[in-house]
């Protein structure tokens, strides 16, 4: 294994032996979030070892025992490993016998997932599976990489993006959950193609704004520079080409309103100097025009790192102009308070926006 799950069980190896860093903690907590089904490992491992830390009473060995055989049976019982043997445990004492009982349910996962990867293999002889190369990003964060063509990305807060490592064979392609600039190097022999649970966008050599976060509204294409071809999953059969500084919009779900509106492509507005509201949060400013405040703090959320409920319809629907740049999250709250006359709460990254009775 080369791809999320080797990393997440070094790092659980690592964490064990107590060589866990704070930049591979923030890591491991990043791909706990992404995957889920990697939550259970986590747990089992984390209650080994965290309670021989925590009481004051070492867990007798046929206490530890029992429970590293309960977790093999449902593992057993889930059919991921293929053949249970009772677990065979040294009496060690305290925090060194959980370290070995956590070791060996992380080595069992490991090697029953080698198991099942190789009789996949010699049962029915497939193509070898290449695990994707995953960068994230935290909400209230941003970063900048560099993939293996010299494509740069700008990825926005709480975005994901993979590759495979077959990246540069046939074709560039990238899968992206969440938001994205892309300064693509041109090469007409391998076309460069952004995947996303709504849209396909391919493009040979060019600037481009992606947006396509699971539970949002809408996504969006923006083109800066060049030419894309955009299909929307729901169209297999359209293609929309799309020139420099025009935006293609559609609903993420079909929309109870009529068809026309489920897809739009429109002019991008450029300011007088230069900024576009669609790319600005590249110079970390969020620029908002005539945005429903129920849209814009679903945008805020990710870009202050909280979490806002919006009571009432009239504020749910108040569009909003304007935007955000080094304003901390209770400036932005008050701001929003002074435009739209409604009341707000702010405690331990929570807020509320709510109008008085």
């Amino acid at each position: 294994m080369n791809g999320p799950e080797s990393i997440f069980y070094k790092l659980l190896l690592r964490k064990i032996s107590g060589a866990l860093t704070a930049k591979e903690q923030l890591l491991l907590a990043d791909l706990l979030k992404a995957f889920p089904e990697f939550s259970e490992a986590y747990a089992t491992v984390q209650w080994l070892w965290e309670d021989g830390k925590l009481s004051s009473q070492p867990r007798a060995p046929e206490q530890s025992k029992r429970l590293l055989e309960q977790h093999m049976q449902r593992l057993h019982d889930a059919k991921l490993v293929p053949e249970r043997k009772p677990a065979r445990i040294r009496r060690l004492g305290g925090k060194v016998q959980k370290r070995y009982l956590a070791a060996a349910v992380i080595l069992a996962l490991l090697a029953s997932t080698l198991f099942w990867t190789l009789r996949y293999t010699r049962v029915a002889p497939v193509q070898e599976k290449r695990y994707p190369n995953m960068v994230m990003t935290r909400p209230g964060s941003r970063t900048k990489l560099i993939l293996p063509d010299g494509t740069t990305v700008w990825l926005n807060a709480s975005s994901k993006l993979t590759y495979g490592d077959d990246f540069l064979e046939k074709e560039r392609r990238v899968q992206l959950d969440g938001e994205a600039f892309f300064e693509v190097v041109k090469n007409e022999g391998k076309p460069f193609i952004i995947n996303t649970d709504v849209m396909e966008v391919r493009v040979l050599g060019t600037s481009l704004n992606v947006r396509s976060y699971g539970g949002d509204k809408k996504a969006e294409a923006v083109l800066i520079r060049g030419k894309i071809e955009v299909q929307v999953k729901r169209r297999p059969q359209e293609r929309y080409l799309l020139s420099s500084f025009e935006k293609l919009s559609v609903a993420a779900t079909p929309p109870d309103v009529h068809p026309r509106k489920e897809l739009t492509i429109s002019n991008v507005d450029v300011d007088k100097d230069s900024t576009i509201a669609e790319t600005a949060w590249i110079d970390n400013q969020l620029i908002f025009t005539g945005e429903p405040l129920s849209e814009l703090t679903t945008r805020m959320e990710r870009w202050f790192d909280i979490r806002i409920t919006v009571t009432g319809a009239r504020l749910q629907h108040f569009r909003m102009t304007g935007s955000f740049k080094d304003e901390s999250p209770e400036q932005a709250l008050k701001a929003i308070s002074m435009i739209t006359g409604c009341k707000y709460k702010l405690k331990d990254h929570v807020a509320q926006l709510y109008e008085e009775e």
